[in-house]
């Protein structure tokens, strides 16, 4: 469908679908679709989108399913560090249509950004990342998880499996033998517009993360994160559909 829309489980009672106002409001004004034409919807649950005929004022009904293409079997989490607001967004849409499972913003020593971000930037950031997921055709949206300072968000992800961070410093290490053997969640951390500090790489290496280069060139902070995403679900053979190879990793 050329239209998509993620609606929550209470937007779905059976074959019947109920848009949001402003849902509605996108479909009938800005789209001018009318009663009779079709749009696609997801719930984030069912891994199928539904083909949804307009019936009504901000009503539709289901009419046909297909399977979604699979998520990625590497749980992947970034941990970007805070950017000014545009880059930052660019940052959050391009992870969600590469594959990011959830997303962690950090608070390192060079960002430029000081503070957490309030009620009103979590939902705008959160209403970013379902668009993509809505544009990308992926069957989820992202978890937005709450900003953490630099100490703590490498304490959750060693905590949780593989953790590689882009360091410019870093010479030697590759991405693909920091991945060896990952297991199912891979971490990955970049910096802000003024890298990571010395003593942030130390102390990132202390506690079981892994600096790799992205090579010799210098790349601005928001190319490095959705590169490095894509990159490591490459390496694992995660980029591509599933469907592509049966074999799992275990």
């Amino acid at each position: 469908m050329k239209h998509r829309f993620f609606v929550s489980a209470d937007q779905l009672q059976g074959d019947s679908v109920t848009f949001s106002p402003e849902q509605w409001h996108q479909l009938h004004t800005v789209l001018r679709l009318r009663i009779g034409d079709c749009v696609g919807v997801f719930d984030g649950v069912e891994p199928v989108d539904r083909r949804v005929e307009l019936v009504g004022s901000a009503t539709g009904r289901v009419v046909d399913e297909q399977p979604q293409p699979p998520e990625p079997r590497t749980r992947l989490v970034a941990y970007p560090s805070l950017l000014q607001r545009d880059k930052f967004e660019l940052v959050l849409q391009k992870l969600t249509e590469i594959g990011a499972a959830a997303i962690v913003p950090v608070l390192s020593a060079r960002s430029l950004v000081r503070q957490p971000p309030d009620d009103g930037r979590q939902a705008r950031w959160r209403a970013i990342l379902r668009e993509a997921s809505e544009q990308s055709r992926r069957g989820v949206v992202p978890e937005l998880l709450p900003a953490l300072s630099f100490t703590r968000a490498i304490e959750r992800a060693t905590s949780e499996g593989t953790v590689v961070m882009a360091y410019e410093e870093e010479r030697r290490r590759s991405l693909r033998k920091a991945l060896e053997g990952a297991p199912q969640t891979v971490s990955i951390f970049v910096g802000p517009e003024g890298g990571y500090t010395a003593e942030e790489a130390a102390a990132a290496t202390t506690a079981g993360a892994q600096l790799v280069t992205l090579g010799p060139r210098v790349l601005r902070t928001e190319t490095a994160s959705p590169l490095l995403a894509a990159l490591v679900l490459y390496e694992l053979g995660d980029l591509s559909s599933a469907l592509d190879d049966p074999q799992s990793r275990s």
